[in-house]
């Protein structure tokens, strides 16, 4: 006999995120539109930090674009990390500032960071702009961030999304398809509802003063959404800006399944580890905004969130056809299944009609096959610290 309980527990862990996922898609479209003005103002004076580890194919291409925004070339820092390549040779000759950091028992993201801002401590800029490796930035972007973040004092994210290659297959299409709602869809959700948004790791600025107030250094997956945290607990919520954009690549292959098992499986980690933590803090500080970020981020990926919601419905189907439990877990799971359909149908609408024509749909299943080697291998091997970055896969994938 299956506990009432149990299945209670699961329905109402299946309808917080649905619920949650619903606003926010509806929100974007909805609620009162953001306020972009800006300014491409260079009296504030900034930094741009880019992280770089084996990015020699990439570097190049970012800074020719980033150098057309800046007045001076040493504005823009390159943190070439535990590079076994070029890197560094190639940013020193685009003229750009260039640290080298040689460290392989602190590996990751956040202790480049922690690095770069420890060199810059003498001289320390208004404005940190992080931006990486392997991103193009639109026309503006920059000196748009370095103002707003100056002007209203707190971390700034701008839209970031993720350019599809020409053989990019229905996987890779779905999986851009994923970050957008993540990226734009919510943020723009959230932001429009008057909470923070969750940084997306490039595109991003914030004002000197505010970076020393919390520790960068780490090696976790999702970095990104552990700075998020730090900041809101330390009273400084990130806001989300459309006055700009930053475009990444979307990883294939192997690499795009290595990828995605750190970011996933970073997420998961924080929702049980720092989910509790915000929402403690938001009742312990009396901030609304600490529990708005802490149902935000309790939304598992999205491909998981459909998984879960399509395992609990059909066994509490099951259950209830064989006499086992009450209706009422099946009901609440029909209206969390209702809301997430409704909130990815308002997403789709939004940003993936063009990546995702109507018959593409009909490959979501496929999609979710592939991804579920990466939730069951949490349950064994959970990969939350950073290993490895495509850029090492892929000379080993090139041998085979």
């Amino acid at each position: 006999m299956i506990s009432p309980v149990l299945l209670w527990t699961i329905a109402i862990a299946v309808l917080i995120p649905s619920t949650v996922f619903c606003i926010e898609c509806l929100a974007n479209i909805w609620a009162p539109g953001l306020d972009e003005e800006g300014t491409n103002d260079f009296s504030t004076s900034f930094n741009i930090l880019i992280p770089a580890h084996n990015e020699a194919e990439k570097i190049s291409l970012t800074l020719q674009g980033l150098i057309s925004e800046v007045c001076e070339t040493d504005r823009i820092v390159v943190i070439a990390d535990n590079c076994t390549d070029a890197t560094a040779k190639i940013a020193r000759a685009h003229g750009v500032t260039v640290f080298e950091r040689d460290n392989s028992s602190q590996l990751g993201k956040g202790y480049a960071l922690d690095f770069a801002l420890e060199q810059l401590q003498m001289h320390p800029p208004e404005v940190v702009i992080v931006v990486d490796a392997d991103c193009q930035v639109s026309p503006g972007t920059v000196a748009l961030l370095a103002a707003q973040a100056h002007l209203q004092q707190r971390p700034i994210q701008v839209t970031y999304s993720m350019e599809l290659g020409e053989q990019g297959t229905i996987t890779d299409r779905i999986s851009a398809f994923a970050i957008k709602v993540r990226n734009v869809v919510r943020s723009i959700g959230m932001a429009r509802l008057g909470y923070p948004c969750v940084l997306a790791g490039s595109g991003m600025a914030f004002p000197w003063d505010i970076l020393q107030k919390v520790s960068l250094a780490g090696s976790k997956c999702v970095d990104d959404m552990q700075l998020t945290i730090d900041l809101a607990i330390a009273g400084h919520t990130p806001t989300y800006t459309t006055a700009g954009q930053v475009t990444g690549r979307l990883m294939q292959n192997q690499a795009a399944q290595s990828q995605r098992s750190r970011w996933e499986h970073g997420h998961l980690e924080v929702i049980f580890t720092q989910v509790p933590k915000l929402l403690w803090e938001g009742w312990r500080q009396q901030r609304f905004d600490l529990v708005m970020l802490a149902l935000d981020l309790s939304v598992p990926p999205l491909s998981l969130l459909v998984l879960l919601w399509l395992l609990a419905f059909s066994l509490s189907g099951l259950f209830w056809v064989l006499g086992w439990v009450s209706w009422f877990p099946l009901a609440v799971l029909a209206l969390a299944g209702s809301l997430l359909s409704l909130g990815l149908s308002v997403a789709w609408v939004k940003v993936g009609r063009q990546d995702l024509p109507m018959l593409t749909l009909f490959s979501i299943p496929i999609y979710l096959f592939w991804k579920l080697p990466i939730y069951l291998k949490f349950f064994v091997r959970p990969q939350t610290r950073w290993l490895k970055t495509e850029r090492d896969i892929e000379p080993e994938t090139s041998k085979q």
